[in-house]
């Protein structure tokens, strides 16, 4: 299985032997996938409730400001490339806790240039899921 920090991370610039420092998360939310709830009313009023699943996946949000090209184009070809957008699971390390979880894209990376800098810098995007609950 691939891994997005050997992948991706260590190779953005910053990392030993570059220069400026190696881009971190700008923004980050951490969401269930899914409503898991199973809700039944009752003709006495109330409502019984219970787990639809016993493991419900998480969905990450990520996203990178101002990071140059060179490491715009190392996320860009992991996605094209080595995971084939969604299709293939990866480790993903979380910016909070330093776990490692086994993710899928939920969708294409987006990519917009940075404060129109003529394309030297970007804001890059995207949701991943975990691959089979937590």
């Amino acid at each position: 299985m691939a891994s997005f920090t050997t992948s991706v991370v260590n190779n953005m610039t910053g990392r030993p032997g570059g220069g400026a420092p190696t881009p971190v998360v700008t923004a980050y939310s951490d969401a269930m996938s899914m409503d898991n709830t199973r809700r039944s009313p009752t003709d006495a009023g109330y409502v019984k409730t219970s787990a639809r699943f016993t493991k419900v996946p998480r969905r990450y949000h990520i996203q990178y400001r101002a990071i140059t090209t060179h490491d715009k184009n190392l996320i860009y070809n992991f996605e094209k490339d080595t995971v084939k957008g969604g299709a293939e699971a990866f480790d993903f390390d979380l910016p909070t806790s330093g776990g490692t979880v086994s993710v899928r894209f939920l969708g294409p990376v987006q990519y917009t240039p940075w404060n129109n800098t003529n394309y030297n810098y970007w804001n890059v995007e995207f949701d991943v899921e975990t691959v089979g609950g937590v």
